[in-house]
């Protein structure tokens, strides 16, 4: 006949006198609704908790079953479809684990001490939380979330935790959360100021443990993305942030090694502010971040070691620099600008990493006779190329000898049409 599915919690009650369950019954079940990742299974793993806690009290349950429950919420919360089931999820954990650190029931030996594992299933909970709000747009909610998830840290501070990895990552997620609002449409300024104040007190931490390059690279986009807000003020005090911070990483300041991100990060927070057209500010800040973005590429294209060098990504922003902050219209010298180009694009080609993407925005910035002398220049006879492709960059784009773009057909992201 038709297999009916089991519920896990139903056959407890029913256990013969003779057969009681002990705290391997407990955990298998609580760790199988754990795995399940919904609402339902999360309020069944919390009440099998209860279970154990108020019904066999000579079961000892263990931090790792208060951390399965955690980690229970915090995967409902991640599968949650709207940003109340994840904040739901996320209140349940965070109540869970006040109850953990309730001193008195700690002296009575009612329950286990929380560990680093059981505050990062609670801050991840929030962290799904917060990326909920920011997809229904409620960025005062998203705060919510990061406020009290740095409160967590505070709380983890205070616990005798050893500073291991896991503690870390704590710290790290709750980082990522301010990270995330950076640069949200209707989002103010400060959130990439608070997520590198957390990533500081990260690095001192870590002392000799390394510290992957990822969160340094969460902080320096959060710049770029902040700097691309609307009407954003002191463009130049605060694209020094993510300079200074990408300077130290290159110094070896810290315990992580930079990578191409962090290198094109930072090349974009210095034409974000005028990407969108909306930020006017002298002419002499445009000149002061072009600069500052063509010293961090020279840097780049001149590491003669590791593996950051420009990748189709640097290239692509490099073009969009030229277009923001040596636009046509304040431009004192022509020549110059076209030579800026011809001398970028060489590298590019020289290196494989042409693509659609910084094809097209090359052409934006030329004429189409330019253009075409800058191709001459590179390929020689253009004779086969007719009038109409000089107009019609995509298609341009596929008369390029296949060597420009043997590395830069991998990017896909920079690879499509475009209009």
């Amino acid at each position: 006949g038709e297999k009916r599915g089991l519920d896990p919690v139903g056959p407890l009650p029913h256990i013969e006198p003779d057969i009681l369950p002990d705290i391997t019954t407990f955990r298998l079940l609580i760790n199988a609704m754990e795995r399940r990742g919904s609402i339902a299974s999360a309020k069944l793993a919390e009440d099998l908790l209860h279970l154990l806690e108020e019904y066999y009290f000579e079961l000892a349950p263990t931090t790792a079953i208060y951390n399965s429950v955690l980690n229970a919420w915090s995967q409902a919360g991640k599968m949650g479809n709207d940003s109340k089931v994840s904040f739901y999820a996320g209140e349940r954990a965070s109540t869970l684990l006040d109850k953990m650190l309730d001193e008195e029931r700690h002296l009575t030996g009612m329950l286990p001490p929380p560990n680093e594992s059981s505050f990062l299933m609670v801050i991840n909970s929030l962290s799904h939380a917060a990326n909920s709000a920011l997809k229904a747009g409620n960025i005062t909610d998203a705060e919510n979330a990061a406020n009290n998830a740095e409160e967590l840290l505070q709380k983890m501070e205070l616990q005798p935790l050893e500073t291991r990895q896991i503690a870390l990552s704590c710290r790290g997620s709750v980082l990522r959360i301010w990270a995330s609002i950076s640069g949200m449409p209707g989002s103010h300024g400060g959130y990439a100021a608070r997520a590198q104040t957390l990533l500081m007190k990260m690095a001192e931490e870590a002392g000799h443990l390394p510290i992957d390059a990822i969160y340094f690279n969460v902080v320096l986009d959060a710049w770029a993305r902040d700097l691309s807000r609307k009407g954003a003020g002191q463009i130049m005090s605060r694209l020094s942030k993510p300079r200074a911070l990408l300077m130290d990483l290159i110094g070896d300041k810290y315990n992580a090694m930079p990578d191409n991100s962090s290198f094109n990060h930072v090349i974009r927070a210095c034409y974000a502010p005028w990407a969108s057209r909306q930020n006017v500010e002298e002419d002499g800040d445009r000149m002061n971040a072009w600069e500052m973005a063509f010293d961090i590429y020279s840097k780049m294209a001149g590491r003669h070691h590791g593996s950051c060098r420009p990748d189709a990504h640097t290239y692509t922003h490099m073009f969009k620099a030229i277009a923001c902050l040596w636009p046509k219209a304040i431009s004192k010298s022509s020549d110059e600008r076209l030579a800026l180009c011809r001398n970028i694009f060489q590298s590019c080609c020289q290196d494989g990493q042409l693509t659609k993407t910084s094809f097209w925005v090359l052409s934006t910035l030329l004429e189409p006779s330019e253009l075409m002398d800058l191709l001459s220049d590179e390929l020689g006879d253009i004779s086969m190329m007719t009038k109409e492709l000089h107009y019609n960059p995509d298609r341009l784009y596929t008369q390029m000898p296949a060597e420009w773009s043997k590395n830069g057909r991998h990017y896909k992201s920079l690879n499509r049409h475009k209009k």
